[in-house]
């Protein structure tokens, strides 16, 4: 088999159900569908939230075992709210637990490259990385200066980073995503270049999925990824194969659930997540997915506790440690919490610990996080071109699975993984 140029994509929050919408305009994937393979959605892990899923999809393998367990965590030590999303304090290798495809490709001596993609700060398998950052300090001192002296060199706004990946004007970040890849390609030859695109998931956040704002976000990374193929050097477009995902689904949200208000007026809980917490236990919201940590409370103050949270409006389910390998969650973790919440539909946490009000007025009109089986949180899979057999059949697959099917593609092998190769979808 000839070995491949890679794309994988990643449109952030794109869930399966908009490939069905008559209302999405989005020319650039109905094209590469033509030539390739669709799945009948995808499930994801727990929480269904952008740093567990995306490490997912590279490692093959469910939180359990890579060890990136949620967006936002308590530091026991400090007893902070940690927000995972930006990678504003860890690199790759302080958070992922399990080899990646692109960690297998660099060990095989492929050149890899990626553009915002989540947790690879610092990865020392990427020949050229832009990571996900998301604060302009970040960016200027976290990306590597050969990177970022590069990108200024070749005319990139590196100074406008930080801004525009605000949730409002992400689509002008996701505009030079784009740019950014072609150049890396073109620069750098690499055998795979992972890209991956937010405006959509923002946009969503934002306004709600199906919203008219979601479809704009949708056609306008639609329009990203076709100037990205177009730009393309033709050697590298007539091998490459290309893979799109998404990490997660979306649910409309109609109420936010403030578990921190309860545990302040129980007396369980002082001050907040940016100061640190004090008190018996404190909570830490992952949009639809929910985590109680105990601070200075004992096993008993914490069951009560957590019986206090699942009995607010808008709690669907709880489950302590002993049952989180139910949820693909490892026993023991230094970022996990001591007991899991899931919101029903309508409903997202929040970390709000002001007021008197227990549930109240949404901050973001849609979510995500909660269990992938969840209605409306199925993900997205597109294969295509070179290697990938045109019109084959490809039902319900997992997150996992694309991580080995990649390394297929590449040449490579991801062993001891929890996915399975796509070999329906692969010529022979």
């Amino acid at each position: 088999m000839t070995r491949s140029f890679v794309l994988l994509i990643s449109i952030d929050g794109f869930a399966d159900f908009y490939w069905r919408d008559e209302r999405v305009k989005a020319p650039t994937l109905r094209a590469l569908a033509e030539r390739g393979a669709v799945a009948d959605g995808v499930t994801a892990v727990f929480p269904s939230t952008t740093w567990p899923t995306h490490v997912s999809l590279v490692t093959g393998v469910k939180p359990a075992r890579h060890g990136v367990v949620a967006n936002h965590i308590l530091n026991r030590a400090t007893r902070r709210a940690e927000d995972l999303t930006g990678d504003p304090i860890y690199d790759a290798s302080a958070i992922l637990a399990a080899p990646t495809v692109y960690d297998r490709a660099a060990a095989a001596g492929l050149r890899v490259a990626a553009v915002d993609w989540p947790a690879t700060r610092h990865s020392p398998s990427l020949a050229f990385n832009l990571p996900f950052f998301k604060d302009q300090r970040v960016f200027e001192t976290q990306t590597a200066r050969a990177v970022w002296d590069e990108l200024k060199a070749a005319g990139f706004p590196m100074d406008r980073q930080g801004d525009w990946a605000n949730l409002p004007r992400r689509f002008m970040k996701d505009t030079m995503v784009a740019e950014v890849a072609a150049h890396a390609v073109h620069r750098h030859a690499p055998d795979m270049l992972m890209v991956h695109f937010l405006c959509a998931d923002s946009h969503q956040h934002l306004f709600g999925p199906r919203a008219p704002e979601a479809y704009w976000a949708i056609e306008h990374v639609d329009a990203c990824i076709g100037r990205l193929l177009a730009a393309l050097p033709g050697n590298v477009r007539e091998r490459a194969a290309v893979f799109v995902v998404s990490d997660h689904g979306f649910l409309p949200v109609e109420r936010d659930i403030r578990p921190n208000v309860r545990l302040r007026r129980l007396g369980a809980v002082r001050g907040d997540g940016a100061t640190g917490f004090a008190g018996e236990a404190c909570f830490v919201m992952n949009h639809g997915a929910g985590y109680l940590y105990a601070l200075d409370g004992d096993a008993r103050a914490l069951r009560s506790l957590a019986g206090e949270v699942v009995k607010m409006e808008g709690v669907a389910a709880a489950w302590p440690r002993e049952r989180f390998a139910e949820l693909g969650l490892p026993a023991e973790h230094r970022m996990l919490p001591d007991a899991v919440f899931e919101a029903e539909p309508g409903f997202q946490f929040s970390d709000e610990t002001a007021g008197e009000d227990e549930n109240g007025a949404p901050k973001y009109r849609g979510t995500h996080g909660q269990r992938p089986e969840a209605p409306g949180n199925a993900a997205f899979f597109l294969a295509s071109g070179a290697g990938i057999a045109r019109g084959a059949k490809l039902g319900r697959i997992q997150s996992r699975d694309v991580a080995p099917t990649v390394a297929t593609r590449l040449g490579i092998t991801m062993p001891d993984v929890e996915g399975r190769v796509l070999s329906e979808i692969l010529d022979a």
